[in-house]
């Protein structure tokens, strides 16, 4: 099955002018709202009050961040290369809302794909549209300390404009890129909801 997988992308890169090698080159269309610097100020600052612990807060009383489309945007741009175990550069995220997110960005093949030795050297720079649609949910661990993790539930998948059926997810993406879908939180975070163009936070101190 992952050799399947792996054949049909490199066939269909490799046959670059033909439908399904040409919508995998095409950049995806994702209508979200760009930010700007002052919005990246913005979210740095609410995102620091959650990672801070409401420290000055009422012991026990519960506070709620919002964060919007436009401020998520503007602080992924420039923090998230830092972040990220590959070299991701973010094109949009877009808060559909009931969960769920639309997130595109774009990265050299070689870093993109599992089986990456399979392709001739001169592919594996070349810049590749990672786009999907995730669930994200709370998760809190079972272990004493009960870590609390922001996770990305992928339902939807494509290279470029190109769909791929879900179930090739761990077969054909770089073990480095699913790891990001599994952030550590600090243990105040409560609850995190995905709303249409925005981002709700609760947190108790």
């Amino acid at each position: 099955m992952a050799l399947v997988a792996a054949f049909a992308v490199i066939g269909g890169l490799a046959i670059g002018s033909a439908w399904m090698g040409s919508r995998m080159l095409q950049e995806p269309e994702v209508l979200a709202t760009a930010g700007k610097a002052e919005d990246g100020v913005r979210a740095q600052q609410k995102i620091y009050d959650v990672l801070r612990g409401g420290a000055r807060r009422a012991r026990g009383r519960a506070h709620q961040v919002i964060l919007s489309e436009a401020e998520l945007n503007a602080f992924l741009a420039r923090h998230l290369a830092e972040a990220a175990k590959v070299p991701l550069r973010l094109g949009a995220v877009r808060l559909v809302g009931d969960g769920i997110v639309e997130i595109k960005g774009d990265l050299p093949l070689g870093q993109l794909l599992s089986f990456a030795e399979l392709l001739p050297a001169h592919w594996l720079e070349r810049p590749v549209w990672l786009h999907f649609g995730a669930r994200a949910s709370l998760e809190v661990g079972a272990d004493r300390g009960q870590r609390r993790y922001l996770r990305l539930d992928i339902e939807r998948l494509a290279l470029g404009r190109q769909p791929l059926p879900v179930m090739f997810l761990r077969l054909l993406l770089n073990p480095a890129i699913l790891s990001q879908l599994r952030w550590r939180l600090p243990e105040t975070v409560e609850s995190i909801t995905i709303e249409t163009q925005m981002v709700v936070i609760r947190t108790a101190s």
